[in-house]
């Protein structure tokens, strides 16, 4: 705050008293203070959670380019249409879903602010540009929870200056998860997996991801819950163990997610997978904490509802 207090006057000595001269700023992010003179006007994404949320705080026009994957079930038409338009460095991502790009691709574009993390562009191989992340996927999240939607709004809010924007779209997140129906999923657990396909890791997401408020708020019981990790390995054996009700399989667009889980052994003897009670689910909707898990959390609760 004294740093920010400094910068201000330092600028207000500069330039008068005039209304319009601008005042530096700082922002934290993922252990990483960044320093702006303005609002960013050539912001490069890197990952898709931000979308939305730059969206409704009137900003995503700053975005020049776009590298990862945007799948249209993510958004409105229009919203989809406004991404589309955005100009795609690189859609490749590794069989573990990480983003595949040059580090040049990105310099190209000359960004002021690059949002997500790659391992070409990240704040670890480059100092000259801030280079932010959903604090989700970095380790700032302990014990998810609904107020981490807030954060992640205010983070944006707070970097493109646009704090009246955030609090109106924090109150319609607020009346969409109190508008929830808390006994969709009344007496019945849940394991929330992420997929190993064609013979990879299994793993499970515990209290540290935004996918345990999702299903605690919907009446579900996570069975790996008591885990104070965002995610996890598991084995086989031990997702039979939980023998869960339900199971929610994020993912990020892979083929046959569902059988990856259903063909492991033991599975058959699971109550999810004899009562066909598995929502494969794209991993924005319920991971990291974002308005997109309120659409992770609609899904899912009219997922319940149809399988009640």
């Amino acid at each position: 705050m004294k740093k920010l207090a400094l910068l201000g006057a330092l600028l207000l000595t500069a330039c008068g008293t005039s209304p319009e001269a601008p005042s530096a700023y700082s922002v934290d992010n993922c252990g990483h203070t960044f320093d702006f003179e303005r609002a960013p006007e050539r912001v490069v994404l890197q990952d898709v959670s931000p979308v939305l949320t730059l969206s409704e705080l009137g900003v995503l026009d700053k975005v020049v380019a776009k590298a990862g994957f945007y799948p249209e079930e993510y958004f409105s038409p229009e919203l989809n249409s406004q991404v589309e338009s955005i100009k795609t460095l690189s859609d490749r991502l590794d069989a573990t879903g990480h983003l595949q790009i040059s580090k040049e691709a990105i310099v190209a574009e000359r960004p002021d602010l690059v949002i997500g993390y790659s391992d070409a562009y990240s704040p670890d191989t480059v100092t000259d540009t801030p280079v932010v992340m959903d604090p989700g996927f970095c380790g700032e999240v302990k014990e998810a929870s609904w107020s981490h939607v807030d954060d992640e709004i205010d983070l944006y809010a707070q970097i493109f200056q646009a704090e009246e924007a955030a609090q109106a779209l924090k109150d319609d997140v607020a009346a969409q998860v109190k508008a929830l129906d808390s006994s969709a999923g009344a007496g019945r657990t849940v394991a929330v997996l992420y997929p190993g396909t064609e013979g990879g890791t299994l793993y499970a997401y515990g209290k540290d991801s935004m996918s345990n408020p999702i299903v605690t708020s919907l009446g579900l019981k996570n069975v790996f819950g008591d885990t104070a990790e965002r995610v996890f390995e598991i084995s086989a054996e031990q997702l039979v163990a939980k023998n869960p009700d339900v199971i929610l399989i994020l993912n990020s667009g892979e083929d046959r997610v569902v059988e990856s889980v259903t063909s492991l052994p033991g599975a058959q003897t699971i109550t999810a997978v004899q009562k066909k009670a598995i929502l494969p689910m794209l991993l924005t909707f319920a991971e990291p904490p974002s308005p997109m898990a309120v659409k992770g959390a609609q899904k899912l609760e009219q997922f319940l509802h149809d399988t009640h």
